[in-house]
């Protein structure tokens, strides 16, 4: 038995017994299938959900060995995260087209890791019932409903497993270092790097933990008498961390280049350095007050271009204040320091200094930071409250309201994801001129057959901003209502801002046919398969143009 600082005054600070421990482990474990389990009955998504699964060949062929091969090959959708098509992949082999197996993979990953992070901080700090408010605070905050619920975002849940994975393995290592012990921790964060790049951050946490609450440095912070971990010179803990940095620095250039082959980073969604520096203290500010107020949570933020300079100058103030506040308590309250940085550092990769899409933030780029501002509420209001043993009661009483409010709000929040039609009619409640709600409500009612209102949405989706895909489906839509020669004309315009599309020639193309001008539709799919050979689609099209038996026409290879 060893004491250490933090503990909880409930147990007079001693190490928790195994016992506590199960039964909260499975505590939140439960909670978290009680929230997400009702995701089982849902379908997929029409917002990216298409991308990552549904409309992807790989995906759906399951783990086959040109799937694999191309999972660590592709940079689609502006990400290097072979991993995350692996597990896409292992779904659709085992419960093909049920959308309800994808979900609770999700749900099962998500639950497994608010156990991790639990364990991890309880190893840590010896404080279980505050470990178990940090990670119930991550298994049920309403911001966490998009990453668990949303297909599409298998990449949050399975990096965060990894991440939390490896924050266990560190504490196992801060107790006894050895080269096998940080090979495990390598090899943990490069896996999780291969789910999704954001958790580059991940060294740069180990070194808060190596402050508090691990105190890898304790001589130096004045801490004395514990000896539960090692102590180290700051030289050799950021020396440490040198191949966990080099990790960092290579999946974060990776990540740059394939935002940049997607097209995120084109000329078009940049915004001057000012716009993104009050963007992103707007976000800060709005993800704290989205802690607190979770409401009005919806799938995309449309960036608003310039942000009121008043609005931006109160962010600014609100953050500084806070800054200076928690590093004039963090020598004697050092989990404030730890908490408000993991925040601000953790969320650097999306604070939108480095503009992805048009996108001003997300809920989804709360999943790990959340940690951070909960870690400080855990361990900061019992300290407020006091030593007294009922001060101490009325703040694990309070924990757990907060915790079943939160849990509340979350399954109602969830609810809204059963179909894209049911999410996007909230979003639109909730948001406003968000052109992709409009964009994917306009698709969900086309799939419907309703194609008058499906035409208006995505109508007012294109007068909110230019988008290829919108032109695309828009041509889709129009197609569906017989209006052939203005399908044509959507299908030119998505052509003429993205050439390099495929699918944009093949649809161009059978509008032209549907005119009775075969002889131009050939060259269209030709266009299609020069650009994509293994285009079935297309390849089917071009041969009922040029009135030919299906699979004797000629290859088209690539220029």
């Amino acid at each position: 038995m060893i004491r250490l600082r933090g503990g909880d005054g409930i147990h007079g600070g001693w190490v928790a017994g195994r016992q506590t421990e199960i039964v909260l482990a499975l505590s939140l474990f439960l909670l978290v299938l009680i929230v997400f389990g009702q995701t089982g009955g849902f379908g997929f998504i029409h917002f990216d959900d298409n991308v990552y699964v549904t409309g992807n060949d790989h995906v759906r062929s399951g783990l086959t060995i040109p799937s694999i091969v191309w999972a660590f090959s592709t940079l689609d959708e502006g990400f290097w995260h072979p991993l995350t098509w692996l597990s896409l992949m292992l779904d659709a082999q085992l419960f093909g087209s049920w959308a309800g197996g994808f979900h609770w993979t999700n749900v099962l990953l998500h639950g497994l890791s608010a156990v991790i992070l639990f364990l991890a901080l309880c190893r840590m700090t010896d404080a279980p019932w505050r470990s178990a408010f940090v990670a119930g605070l991550f298994a049920v905050h309403p911001l966490h409903v998009e990453s668990v619920v949303w297909v599409a975002e298998r990449k949050d849940v399975l990096s965060g497993f990894f991440w939390m994975t490896a924050l266990a393995t560190y504490a196992w290592y801060a107790l006894r270092p050895g080269p096998w012990r940080y090979g495990l921790l390598a090899v943990l964060y490069l896996l999780g790097l291969m789910a999704k790049p954001m958790i580059v951050t991940l060294p740069f946490v180990l070194l808060l933990l190596d402050v508090w609450p691990l105190r890898r440095d304790a001589v130096q912070f004045g801490i004395v008498g514990v000896r539960k971990f090692s102590r180290a010179s700051w030289t050799w803990l950021i020396l440490e961390k040198i191949p966990l940095l080099i990790l960092s620095a290579g999946f974060s250039a990776l990540a740059y280049w394939a935002e940049f082959r997607a097209g995120a980073l084109s000329p078009g969604d940049f915004y001057s350095w000012a716009d993104r520096v009050a963007n992103a203290l707007v976000s800060y500010t709005s993800y704290l007050h989205l802690l607190f107020w979770p409401a009005g949570l919806a799938p995309f933020y449309p960036h608003p271009g310039q942000w009121p300079g008043g609005q931006v100058l109160l962010s600014g103030i609100v953050l500084a204040a806070i800054t200076i506040a928690v590093f004039v308590l963090a020598r004697r309250h050092p989990w404030l320091g730890v908490g408000w940085l993991w925040y601000l550092g953790v969320l650097v990769p999306v604070s939108g200094i480095v503009q992805i899409g048009n996108i001003a933030m997300a809920d989804r780029f709360m999943y790990i930071p959340l940690i951070g501002p909960a870690v400080m509420l855990a361990w900061g209001v019992p300290d407020l409250l006091g030593r007294p043993g009922a001060g101490r009661k009325a703040a694990v009483l309070a924990g757990v309201l907060l915790l079943s409010i939160c849990a509340m709000l979350s399954w109602y929040q969830t609810s809204y994801w059963k179909n894209t039609e049911t999410l996007f009619r909230h979003t639109l409640e909730v948001t406003q001129k968000n052109y992709k709600a409009h964009h994917a409500l306009g698709l969900a009612l086309h799939e419907r057959g309703l194609s008058v209102e499906a035409i208006r949405h995505l109508g007012i989706s294109l007068e909110l901003r230019e988008d290829s895909r919108a032109r695309n489906d828009l041509g889709v839509a129009l197609m569906g209502a017989g209006r052939f020669g203005e399908a044509e004309a959507q299908f030119r315009r998505a052509v003429a801002l993205r050439p390099a599309t495929a699918k944009y020639w093949n649809n161009l193309g059978a509008a032209v046919a549907s005119q009775d001008r075969p002889s131009e539709a050939v060259s269209l799919f030709r266009e299609a398969l020069r650009l994509a050979p293994d285009y079935g689609e297309a390849r089917r099209n071009l041969e009922q143009a040029m009135g030919v038996p299906p699979g004797t026409s000629p290859p088209i290879r690539r220029k």
